[in-house]
């Protein structure tokens, strides 16, 4: 069970990363080879490629987040002493986590409008939650991850430069 679930939070982001890539790619091209070769085109290509590239974009941020990859400006961290740089990295790690307790919140909140609004994708007609659903998967993701550094940084003094292997090492 524990394996599974290793695998799951190890390989989550990056499947989804990379089938949307290849989604968007294998759109985009099929739509452009549609217009040129055939002077035609797919109508819900572009709106699913965009799908993609939204859910790509969303669960990167988590994933660079997992990965310490995220930006971030550390000279006044790497130049503190060693105990000031882990007060300063919680700091900045809780603030983080707040934005993305925040971004998780107000995607709830779009997602729900647009499905009180009965709003729709209009080529797929795909509902739009679906779309903003992206937003409360990275911000909950995000938070988790966060979480996880802090507890790092709590336990170990985790430097912001410092790789893990992800949230069981």
């Amino acid at each position: 069970m524990y394996g599974h679930i290793r695998l799951l939070e190890r390989y989550f982001e990056p499947a989804i990363i990379v089938v949307s890539l290849g989604v968007v790619i294998i759109l985009l091209f099929a739509d452009v080879v549609a217009r040129f070769a055939f002077q035609t085109s797919v109508p819900w290509a572009g709106e699913v490629a965009r799908f993609a590239f939204v859910y790509m974009i969303y669960f990167g941020i988590s994933y660079a987040i997992r990965e310490k990859r995220h930006l971030r400006v550390t000279l006044l961290v790497d130049a503190a002493p060693p105990r000031l740089r882990r007060w300063m990295m919680m700091t900045s790690e809780t603030v983080f986590l707040g934005y993305s307790v925040t971004i998780c919140w107000l995607g709830i909140v779009i997602t729900t409008n647009a499905l009180e609004r009965g709003q729709m994708l209009s080529a797929t007609q795909w509902p739009t939650a679906w779309l903003y659903a992206a937003i409360i998967f990275s911000g909950a993701l995000s938070a988790l991850r966060l979480c996880h550094s802090l507890w790092a940084i709590l336990r170990h003094g985790d430097s912001p430069t410092q790789r893990d292997e992800g949230m069981g090492a």
